[in-house]
């Protein structure tokens, strides 16, 4: 064995590893290993025959590798030896690779480096070495103690000498465990019960000093229970690290690069760790990232391009779990099973989350859409319907009845979606107790009656699996169906990414694209006329830029409109988009549909606006199956977060409970009868999954284009960077000049707005009634939508429907108006009205809350805490001037930033921890349409101060507070 070579293949430097690894042969090894003054000896000393025995396998020889205990300075008597002949593990008969002393705390690799390697990490990480640093008569030269001293310097943790090694040759200061479980110790009785809080091991605590970047650099494993193990030790030490004040980060790379870090470096080079180091993810959002895995082991492991028709799934699995790329035949699979079913007279019901896919995936199927009415019986044996959960409850028009689907086949296409859906979208609120209590209730019926449960998702995760299986009420054992299946080179998608602020250079190469005679599909993230990039507006665009062509527009506007070209047409796209030379698509159609049209389109393009999910906009891209060029913009940040933004399960849940709390004790404090008989804790594992999924959509949403481009390449498509190139028309102002793109597609989108704005206030008035049939009607005229708004814009207001009311309420006018009205004239009513929903929400959840719903739903915290930092009396004060050096702003702003997530939670709005009071008090008054307006420079002794004035805002608000006063205060 030549350990010069081995070390070399891990790219270590051949004197860092003449430093630290020796041969050793014959009994030497034995010396080394065997040095445990408790381990059974005979009355000699020597130690005894069966320990002699059961390592007289390394007197075949092999290395030995040591470095400094970084406790106190000296050489390691601890360390680790690699045989030329490893024996077996008795347990796993696999054999051990490395033995370490045993009977021995077990203690890290903090290897000795050569001063060049010294220097290098030096400049790398721009921290001077002066040569009193260096102390020739330590076995390290001082270099520990020097990083020890040096808090600004990062520290890599890995598993294993040799990579250590290859990261300090690499420049990066590295110390190694000898296990992934190494970095702490768990206290432990005799029998092997808990029993204390898990410590870092001294070692670490002395390197994890306040303030320290720590890197764990684990390897990039592909077993399931290895990914478990890795994952939970991750986020044990990470918590230990982040304890002691630490900013742990995880550095991750593709497992195709190569399993731990010396094979990165080894096969990609040593730049691939330097970039894989430079987007290191904080352990926050790396833990909430990994919620998105599937680490359940496979029954079938597949790499086909299409799932087999034919798998062959045992009887006996009750809840089934297929997990294969976009594209490769889960609808085909699911069809054979609801055959299977309706031919042994098995009922079939299949969920989804938006009406028109769940229709097509019905046609597909051969079943019907269930209407209203149609729930509360099975007609004969092998019937089947489909439904959107937002239906699954007693008191939807469908009249659901979880308990009349025994012995079924469930089916959840797009499984991720669906059931987020559930927990999360506006359209289930109302409902969702009920929904989610007849999920559950569905779920063990089906079960216990020996049906069956098939979900289905290319992006599958365990925390779907978990959810389910915890609904279920009892134990489960998923049969997972995965297919790895990645593109070749030919086959991936060649997908174009543009940077920017603004998807104006896509929209530019599209309309050259279109000028040429390209034929494109264009997925886009919003519809309405207000924005500037939606369907509405870049079909008016282009039908002007291209009277000549054929331009189709799919949003739920048009589907919904039996006048339109599109409406009806989801189940018939294949035959109807080919008489189109372009179409725009919302996210109507982001899921559940499969273009299988071939030759037609060129080129698929997609505009995000950080408004759907990141697998949302990957979903969008994939709904033409034909690999043709994909251009797309990404917004840098995503518009959403969920609760109080966190991307820690625990900083979520905990601000949530604390948050209901508060709305709870108010309630009770305004005499509310029935809040102790609401339920809080409703559908714990709904919550918890809920919890689970809005940390990993916050976690998306903070770096939305890295996570949508990631996703991408993760799929196995081609990405290349775009570069941007200057349009003079967009830079310079002159009106010699054409107008900019920008300009003409704000006017087209401003001139259409402006006509909406002007058709629903003129629309025809709606009585009471008319309104409620109208709104149960599925598919509606645009002049029917006209009127349902101005039904509700009068009914929400009070006052007179003009076009300037419906732009301040496309702005978020109500949200404004309701909380400056609860926080001033309207206090009085404050109480009753939050009391009167959360009596709604408990009716409809029979006594039972979503807390998360419970939450958005009450204003009493969020006054309560506008009043607590005096806003109230500072609105009172109009003609006032405001200064940052004001002791009533600087002591609001103390008190606002001292609890900066409790703010957040609250209030829903972030804080700088830097803030200036004005910025402050600016970010609270804008909740209200309120501002600040800079009036002048004051000199105080050698400073200039800005003084501000309140920007109060001239909008007939107070003709709608009097109406909602009129109306028993509103």
């Amino acid at each position: 064995m030549n350990h010069l070579i081995e070390w070399n293949a891990s790219c270590v430097d051949p004197e860092l590893t003449q430093l630290n690894v020796i041969p050793l042969e014959g009994d030497r090894p034995l010396d080394y290993l065997l040095y445990a003054d408790n381990l059974p000896r005979r009355n000699g000393g020597r130690v005894c025959d069966r320990i002699l025995k059961r390592y007289s396998h390394v007197n075949q020889g092999g290395w030995w590798c040591s470095g400094v205990d970084i406790l106190t300075g000296n050489e390691d008597l601890w360390g680790c030896f690699k045989p030329a002949k490893p024996r077996l593990s008795s347990h796993s008969n696999k054999p051990i690779k490395y033995e370490h002393p045993p009977q021995t705390t077990t203690g890290i690799f903090a290897l000795r480096v050569s001063q060049s390697i010294w220097e290098a990490i030096a400049h790398r990480h721009s921290v001077t070495l002066s040569p009193e640093a260096i102390q020739p008569d330590r076995a390290d030269l001082g270099f520990w103690e020097w990083v020890i001293d040096h808090h600004e310097i990062p520290i890599c943790i890995t598993e294993g000498a040799k990579k250590a090694g290859s990261l300090l040759t690499a420049g990066y200061p590295a110390i190694a465990l000898p296990g992934i479980n190494g970095g702490y110790r768990v206290p432990r009785d005799q029998w092997g019960n808990r029993i204390g809080k898990s410590q870092l091991i001294p070692e670490l605590q002395k390197l994890a000093t306040p303030g320290r970047q720590i890197y764990i650099v684990f390897d990039s494993d592909t077993k399931p229970n290895t990914i478990k193990a890795v994952d939970a030790t991750i986020r044990q030490m990470g918590y230990l690290l982040s304890r002691r004040g630490c900013h742990t980060k995880v550095i991750t790379w593709k497992p195709q690069l190569g399993k731990g870090v010396d094979d990165l470096i080894a096969t990609q080079g040593v730049e691939a760790l330097h970039q894989a180091y430079q987007v290191a993810k904080p352990l926050e959002t790396w833990r909430a990232i990994s919620h998105s895995r599937l680490t359940y082991s496979a029954d079938f492991n597949l790499n086909c391009p299409y799932l087999p028709e034919d798998l062959t799934i045992p009887e006996a699995s009750q809840l089934v779990a297929i997990k294969s790329p976009k594209g490769s035949g889960k609808t085909r699979l699911l069809e054979n099973l609801v055959k299977q079913a309706s031919d042994n007279g098995q009922s079939v019901l299949v969920i989804g989350h938006r009406i028109r896919l769940v229709e097509s995936l019905c046609q597909r199927f051969g079943l019907n859409y269930m209407k209203a009415g149609m729930g509360t019986v099975i007609s004969s044996p092998g019937e089947g319907y489909g439904l959107c959960i937002d239906s699954l409850h007693p008191a939807s028009s469908r009249a659901f009845n979880p308990n009349n689907w025994a012995n079924t086949l469930v089916i959840f296409d797009e499984v991720e979606q669906v059931i987020w859906h559930g927990l999360n979208s506006d359209t289930c609120r109302q409902y969702r107790v009920a929904i989610l209590r007849s999920l559950k209730v569905l779920l063990q019926n089906v079960f216990i009656s020996n049906g069956r449960v098939v979900i289905a998702d290319a992006d599958l995760s365990d925390t779907t699996i978990d959810y389910l299986k915890a609904l279920s009420g009892i134990p489960l054992t998923p049969f997972i169906i995965e297919n790895h299946f990645r593109p070749t080179a030919d086959q991936a998608w060649n997908v174009y990414h543009y940077g920017g602020h603004t998807p104006k250079q896509l929209v530019k190469d599209l309309e050259n694209h279109l000028a040429s005679g390209g034929r494109p599909f264009v997925c886009l993230s919003a519809q309405k006329l207000a924005s500037k990039w939606g369907t509405s507006t870049l079909e008016a665009y282009f039908k002007t830029q291209f009277p000549q062509l054929k331009i189709l527009r799919i949003d739920s506007q048009s589907l919904a409109d039996p006048h339109h070209p599109a409406y009806g047409c989801i189940n018939r796209l294949n035959h109807i988009l080919a008489d189109y030379d372009m179409v725009l698509a919302s996210p109507a159609i982001e899921t559940g549909v499969s273009i299988d049209l071939k030759g037609h389109f060129t080129s698929v393009w997609g505009i995000a606006q950080g408004v759907q999910s990141d697998n949302s906009v990957r979903q969008a891209l994939a709904r033409i199956r034909e690999n043709i060029p994909r251009h797309l913009w990404i917004a840098s940040h995503g518009l959403n977060r969920l609760g109080n933004g966190a991307l820690s399960m625990s900083s979520l849940l905990s601000c949530s409970h604390r948050l209901t709390q508060l709305n709870i004790r108010l309630l009770q404090q305004s005499d509310f009868d029935d809040v102790d008989d609401l339920e809080m804790g409703f559908q714990a594992e709904s919550l918890l999954c809920w919890a689970k999924i809005a940390v990993r959509f916050n976690a998306a949403m903070t770096r939305y284009r890295e996570s949508v481009l990631a996703g991408l390449e993760a799929e196995g498509h081609q990405l290349f960077p775009v570069s941007p190139h200057r349009e003079t028309s967009d830079l310079v102002a002159d009106h010699h000049l054409k107008p900019s793109l920008t300009d003409l597609i704000a006017a087209v989108r401003d001139r259409n707005y402006q006509t909406e704005c002007w058709a629903i206030s003129t629309a025809t008035d709606l009585s009471d009634l008319e309104y409620h049939i109208l709104q149960k009607k599925l598919f509606k005229t645009p002049s029917e939508c006209q009127s349902l708004r101005k039904y509700q814009l009068k009914s929400r207001y009070g006052i007179p429907v003009n076009p300037e009311l419906v732009t301040k309420d496309d702005q978020g006018w109500y949200q404004q108006l309701k909380l400056h009205y609860f926080l001033t004239v309207g206090r009085p009513f404050l109480s009753a009205r939050d009391a009167r929903i959360a009596q709604e929400l408990g009716q409809r959840g029979q006594g039972s809350l979503f807390s998360p719903d419970f939450n958005r739903s009450q204003l009493g915290a969020v006054v309560g805490t506008l009043e607590l930092l005096r806003i109230p009396t500072l609105l009172q004060q109009e003609n006032r001037e405001f200064k940052n050096t004001d002791p009533d702003l600087q002591e609001m702003a103390k008190l606002a930033l001292g609890d900066r997530t409790a703010i957040k939670s609250i209030i829903g709005i972030g804080l700088a921890p830097r803030s200036t009071p004005i910025m402050v008090l600016s970010r609270f008054l804008d909740k209200i349409g309120y501002g600040l307006k800079c009036d002048r420079l004051q000199t105080c002794g050698k400073k200039r101060h800005r003084v501000y004035q309140l920007l109060i805002p001239d909008d007939d608000r107070n003709l709608v507070f009097q109406q909602w006063l009129n109306n028993s205060g509103g």
